[in-house]
């Protein structure tokens, strides 16, 4: 019936096909709907050069992948190596302009983009924003938001061999079950162990993988973030065994991490509203280990450093502390001096705008520019008061910028070291070869192959029994997305009302009356 259905709307024939059995228009309206819950199917990876395409789902057991950025990163780097083409998509985004939004999400697809250089631009990464999403699912749409997505993702993936795709914390957990089961990506578990014992652990994972299984994504394996280095070992043997017994292959964990947790000095400047004033630029791309007010005398702040050891402090002075930074300065020159990051200037007095030597200390940089071959002390400066720059300093967090090298580098390096890439691919691989032999594909793209057959060759198909509700809202669905012209059997009046009590547009179908048109053949 499914086949007949699909024939008679896209059979290339130029003339009036009518589709005179309710069966075959039953499905029609269930695929026009979105409705088909059978998985009857055929993923197909192949293009017209049989081309194949693979996708890897990212969802995360709390709805959180954002704080997955060393596995995100490293699975878009290891594909790189071995795939020319290699893509990044999150059916919901962030802000509706990822370029200049401030949103978690706009950082992440920006540090993706950037740091890869990927081909197209950002906008063409996602499908919605995550306000529109939310308003999608509040009236009730989330079918129609699929559909959306569905079609959207199919674009983006013809043009990548694989495309890693950022799971959503938008509703409830099954929602991100069924857009990967909507665009048939398996998918990888990922789980954050900080903070959590063995037991949360295993408890979240099994429940996101009843998730899963209700929507038949298949599970390439499970990853954990940030776990405790102090009895890391313990943890991974006793999880690879519970997760073992429940048929989910364990591909590894990263450990709480140092280097990714620090503070980098350019993350600084959009909190704190500060700009670089002064030294290099290169030392941005550093972490902190500290942060020193400088409110005592100059040498009793280099004390400080002194038996402070390795630390490598931020200093957070008043702009009318000129000695705090030519003391700083001079010591960071000297070889025997205390290491210091940077040095951030604050509001001095009642912010009177005072510049305090600001020309006397950029000659300065200047001229040592010319003769020092070390990299000079790096000078921030904000408008902000004191307190009130130290108060935002302590919410400041650490994150994975475009602009940081070091971390992106190192969650490529963890990746390689903590994760069994070997065996997700052998997964994946697997998963791909199931799927083309079975010849299966999910309720969408059984739709969206037909939709786009009746795009490219619009048909006309008459339907009877004009006056069935089924009928009317079976062609008003189809004539609203363009699907293939209608025409209705019955009388016009009669039709029309019913349209109306049934809230159905049929603007767009034609309506004949048989019995006007029998009785004019016959006279």
């Amino acid at each position: 019936m499914l086949a007949y259905a699909a024939q008679q709307i896209a059979r290339g024939s130029g003339a009036a096909g009518p589709l005179q059995h309710l069966g075959a228009l039953n499905v029609l309206r269930s695929y026009v709907a979105g409705g088909l819950q059978q998985r009857e199917s055929s993923r197909s990876f192949s293009t017209g050069n049989d081309h194949r395409h693979s996708s890897l789902y990212i969802t995360d057991t709390d709805g959180k992948v954002l704080g997955h950025t060393p596995l995100l990163i490293g699975l878009v780097n290891y594909f790189e190596r071995h795939l020319p083409y290699v893509g990044y998509y999150a059916p919901v985004g962030g802000s509706a302009n990822p370029e200049k939004g401030t949103h978690p999400m706009d950082n992440q697809l920006r540090l993706i983009h950037d740091a890869f250089e990927l081909k197209y631009d950002l906008k063409s990464m996602f499908c919605v924003s995550e306000d529109e999403a939310v308003r999608e699912v509040a009236a009730g749409k989330r079918g129609d938001l699929v559909d959306r997505i569905y079609a959207a993702f199919q674009g983006y993936k013809e043009m990548h061999d694989m495309v890693i795709v950022h799971g959503t914390s938008v509703g409830s957990g099954r929602f991100d079950a069924e857009i990967a089961s909507a665009i048939a990506a398996p998918a990888v578990i990922a789980c954050q162990a900080k903070d959590q014992s063995l037991n949360d652990i295993a408890r979240k994972v099994m429940m996101k993988k009843v998730m899963l299984d209700d929507y038949k994504v298949p599970i390439l394996g499970v990853c954990l973030n940030k776990l405790p280095v102090f009895d890391s070992n313990i943890m991974i043997t006793q999880l690879k065994r519970k997760f073992s017994e429940a048929g989910i292959p364990f591909l590894g964990a990263f450990p709480e991490d140092k280097l990714l947790r620090g503070v980098r000095l350019d993350e600084l400047l959009p909190a704190l509203n500060a700009e670089f004033m002064f030294g290099s630029k290169v030392q941005l791309d550093q972490e902190y280990s500290a942060v020193y007010v400088a409110s005592q005398r100059l040498e009793e702040l280099l004390e400080l450093m002194a038996n402070d050891g390795d630390t490598r402090p931020l200093v957070i002075t008043s702009r009318d502390r000129l000695d705090i930074v030519l003391g700083l300065l001079a010591s960071q020159v000297s070889v025997a001096g205390p290491n210091v990051a940077g040095i951030l200037l604050t509001q001095a007095g009642f912010g009177n705008g005072r510049t305090y030597a600001h020309s006397i200390m950029s000659r300065m940089f200047e001229g040592l520019s010319k003769y020092y071959q070390g990299s000079l002390l790096p000078i921030m400066s904000t408008d902000l008061p004191l307190y009130e720059a130290v108060r935002r300093l302590d919410r400041v967090t650490g994150a994975v910028l475009p602009t940081s090298s070091r971390k992106i580098q190192h969650c490529k390096n963890l990746f390689d070291h903590c994760i069994d890439a070997n065996q997700l691919v052998a997964g994946l691989e697997k998963e791909e070869a199931l799927i083309t032999s079975s010849k299966r594909v999910t309720p969408k793209m059984f739709a969206h192959s037909i939709k786009t057959k009746c795009l490219a060759n619009q048909q006309h198909v008459v339907l009877p029994e004009g006056m069935e509700p089924r009928v009317i809202k079976a062609a008003s669905e189809v004539t609203s997305r363009g699907l293939a012209k209608i025409t209705l059997l019955g009388d016009p009046t009669a039709v029309a009302a019913e349209a109306k009590k049934l809230g159905a547009d049929i603007s767009e179908c034609r309506i004949i009356d048989p019995k006007v048109r029998f009785s004019k053949l016959v006279s």
